[in-house]
Formats: structure tokens, sequence, C-alpha cells
């Protein structure tokens, strides 16, 4: 089900946009909406129907409900399910043919997880036949096991997803760790050997396309240094940037997850939490949740100036929006 909470924002050209110093306009990105675990037909047809920027979706090697054959495919589910009545191929086809009929600054963008090695090569087929498009498509999997000590979840095949993602134009590719954590961990990191791993695959196996990495909030709070390490080593022959999430009641540390969002910068960093962390993030009257014109700029001044920039917000309307998180 979508999250109906909603936090009020300013609208500016629906995504905020921030003036650099250096005559560099650029997107915040923590303004994007997202929808989770979009796996069956009433879900999709909840999510067209509505504001959300980027649909989220999970793959695993199932069955398709009410199907006498039984054939095993990518469906749509999140383990351990194994069966839904919306397949990879009607997923892939239904968002192809909304963004089609609708105006650029309406078409949706798609993350789909991939939860296992072998419904990864069984999607490829689906995957080239829906590929022309004009919309970003995310391929996301998590291809190496991280903190804290997470063994039970196995890996996507880091040679098997990184080598066959090449075969995608303009594929951006969201690589990340196995986790485990909630609200009783307060301590773990990505590790130096978590981040080489990775650095190494992508060194390895892709030339210059875009990636995001999926970091989890709690453990990323806790991460600055091993993750700049990732991205010096990697954007300059990547368009590097970083999606944090979170579960419902993970432990999160959200003072030092801000420093690590204005570290980056707002343009290098996605945010898909659930409401009650999303606003603890962002610059809001604590008593109202509701943006002032002048508290926003004030806040971002001072948190770009500590980082040796400063910047301007510019809005386009005085009225606020409601952005679902």
């Amino acid at each position: 089900m979508l999250r109906k909470n909603s936090i009020i924002l300013y609208d500016i050209l629906f995504i905020i946009m921030i003036h650099m110093t250096n005559g560099q306009t650029v997107k915040n990105l923590t303004a994007i909406t997202w929808s989770h675990a979009t796996n069956s037909q009433k879900l999709l047809n909840e999510v067209l129907s509505s504001d959300i920027n980027f649909i989220e979706a999970d793959i695993v090697f199932g069955y398709l409900k009410n199907d006498e054959s039984k054939t095993q495919q990518p469906i749509m589910a999140h383990p351990p399910d194994v069966e839904s009545d919306l397949t990879l191929e009607s997923f892939l086809t239904q968002i192809w043919d909304f963004n089609k009929n609708t105006t650029k600054e309406k078409q949706k963008g798609i993350k789909i997880d991939f939860k296992s090695t072998d419904v990864f090569t069984n999607s490829i087929s689906i995957l080239n036949k829906m590929w022309n498009t004009d919309y970003e498509i995310w391929l996301n999997a998590d291809i190496f096991s991280g903190p804290s000590n997470n063994t039970s979840t196995i890996p996507v095949d880091p040679d098997v997803f990184l080598t066959e993602s090449n075969k995608f134009p303009n594929v951006t590719l969201s690589t990340g760790w196995t986790t485990r954590w909630g609200i009783n961990y307060t301590e773990g990191i990505y590790t130096h050997e978590q981040v080489k791993v990775m650095i190494d695959g992508i060194k390895k196996h892709q030339k210059n396309n875009a990636i995001t990495f999926p970091v989890r909030a709690g453990i990323a709070a806790q991460s600055i240094e091993t993750l700049n390490h990732l991205y010096q080593s990697l954007n300059a022959t990547n368009l590097v940037t970083f999606t944090i999430w979170s579960s419902e009641n993970d432990n999160v540390n959200v003072e030092n997850l801000r420093k690590m969002i204005f570290h980056f910068g707002l343009d290098k960093v996605y945010v898909d939490v659930p409401a009650n962390l999303s606003s603890q993030l962002r610059y809001t009257n604590d008593s109202s949740r509701i943006h002032t014109k002048q508290s926003f700029v004030k806040n971002i001044m001072l948190n770009k100036k500590k980082n040796g920039k400063s910047c301007k917000v510019f809005f386009s309307q005085q009225k606020p929006f409601i952005a679902q998180i």
C-alpha cells in the first residue's frame, strides 16, 4: 500500500533546484518520491494514478496466480512469496504504456530489485524486449555480503549481474550489499573490505554507467569515511549517487545521517525512508511541519557553508504542495 504519510513542502517546479556559487544548477534528489514493493496489480494501479515519481518493485522466480500451467517465470513479489498476480513482463508493459501516453514531467521511473541470480538471468530476454524507453529504469541487486555480519542472505552473483547489465544502454545500476540491522542495532559500518570488493567489481565490469549505491540509513550514518572512499574511487568514470533506505523500526543516528547527506550534497543523495525518519531529515517547523521560505533557505545555507559552499534556493510559488513519502 502506498504510504499515506505526507509532509508539506514548498512547490518549486516539482523538484527543488539549488543554485551553487559556481553557476551550476542541480536537482535536489531528496525531493523525489517513491512507491515500495509495488508487487501486485492493485498496487500498480494505485501508483500509476498517483503523483509518485519512482516505482520500486521486487522480482522473484515464481508462479502467476491462477495459471494452470504452473510455469515458473519472473513475477513481482518479495521473498518468501513465490506467487503473484503480476508478471515482470506485464509490469514493464503497463508502465511503458502509461509513460508513452503522458507528459515527460509525469512519467514514472522504475527501480526493479532482483532477489536472486536465477530470476535476473531469466529476466534478461524480457528486459531486452522492453528496453527502448525514454524514462529511467534502475536495475537493483544486492551483489555482496554486507553489515552487520549478514551471512543468511545470498547475494546476486556480482559477475553475472554486472556483466549482463552492460548489455542495456543507458542503464542505471543500483548495486548494494546484503544487510542485517534493526531497532536494537547501534554498531556497524560499511567496512573498507566491503567497499573495496564493490569498487573492484565495478571497475572490472563497468565502463561509464550511472551507479547509485543503496545504503541502509542506520549503517550509512556511521560510514561517511568509507562511503566517501567509494565515491572518490568511482566518480571519475561513473556518475555516482547514493540511495538511502531504511526499514520502519531501524535504529538511525539522525544527526550523523544528515551529516552524511550534506557531505555528498542534495544532488548526490536520494532518500527513500519511512515518513517519521524523513520528517527529521528535512527543514521543517517542528510544530507544523511546514517549511517557511526563510527558514528553509537559512538551514540549507548553513549546512552548505559548513562544506565551504553557499547556495540559494529559488521558489517558483508561495503555496505548499503535498509530497507523499
